[in-house]
């Protein structure tokens, strides 16, 4: 249960609080806070992030989704400036002003005669470029991406193993592969025999950076690829993002996974190094709350 391990984080701060630097609890203390954020807002809506380096063509993939010209494509670099949203359904403006995406930068997609179907409750998100030569360019995708529900990294066939990409997101957000979606995009400039071997090199790289499917079935990201511009494989995104929205599950993963995160940053106060003195009883405190945060019937199981 996601509220009693949220409980148990806030005990274990609590515990940890006259003991341990104030640094040592921030990263904890920020994901509670953005739990309770969240927890406020919308729950029918799901958030979804489209991000990638410049020319992965994400903002054609936006548009392809949205069913309309909404974000700027083309040769220059970069296109998108700011992020932009496109929400299926009403009610996530405060999902969106969470996000600081201000009502000019919200548009809403080209939609049949019976609704938003299978995108009820999607707001997508195209994001400026990770690897912009903008720094507040990279600023707002850090900033974004820290309060998104699921994050779709957009790749291409040069730059899918770009270590910008690898070493400062895709590694130390492993933890979240349940909400992470990697697109293998312009498939359709490789010859036919080609787009199966560039797949199978990007699934090497996710697997080395811990996030790809586990041998045993565990939680591993989802890795697709398409054209954003002729449509082939769009369809199978399409389905992806069309349960992950009718699930409504993907808020309370990523929170999960954030929770993980924070709890696995506190161990070393009770693992016994020598470096901390705690009472043997604040130790053993300690150690049942972090595994009730983690989920583990014992901390050895964390």
């Amino acid at each position: 249960d996601l509220a009693a391990r949220l409980d148990a984080l806030r005990e274990l701060t609590g515990l940890s609080r006259p003991r341990v630097d104030a640094a040592a609890l921030a990263e904890a203390g920020r994901v509670l806070d953005d739990a309770a954020a969240r927890g406020r807002l919308s729950r029918r809506h799901t958030v979804v992030a489209l991000a990638g380096a410049t020319g992965s063509g994400k903002s054609t993939l936006f548009n392809t989704l949205a069913g309309v010209t909404i974000s700027d494509t083309g040769v220059r670099r970069p296109t998108t400036s700011a992020a932009l949203a496109c929400s299926w359904t009403d009610g996530a403006a405060g999902l969106l002003d969470r996000l600081e995406i201000p009502g000019r930068l919200r548009r809403r997609p080209v939609q049949g005669p019976d609704g938003p179907g299978a995108f009820d409750g999607l707001v997508l998100i195209d994001l400026p470029d990770h690897d912009s030569a903008a720094v507040e360019h990279r600023a707002q995708v850090d900033r974004v991406l820290a309060h998104v529900d699921a994050v779709i990294w957009v790749v291409d066939p040069e730059k899918y193993g770009d270590a910008l990409l690898h070493e400062r997101y895709l590694r130390p957000l492993a933890g979240h592969a349940e909400v992470t979606f990697v697109v293998l995009n312009q498939v359709d400039r490789l010859p036919e025999d080609a787009t199966d071997q560039v797949l199978d090199d990007l699934r090497r790289l996710l697997d080395e950076d811990g996030i790809a499917l586990g041998e045993h079935g565990e939680p591993g990201a989802t890795v697709l690829a398409l054209s954003a511009l002729t449509g082939e494989g769009v369809g199978e995104l399409r389905d992806c993002l069309g349960q992950l929205t009718s699930e409504r599950r993907a808020a309370a993963r990523r929170i999960g996974a954030d929770l993980d995160a924070a709890a696995e940053r506190l161990r070393p106060v009770y693992v016994p190094t020598g470096r901390v003195g705690l009472s043997e009883e604040a130790r053993e405190q300690f150690a049942d709350r972090l595994a009730e945060a983690v989920g583990a019937t014992a901390a050895g199981q964390a």
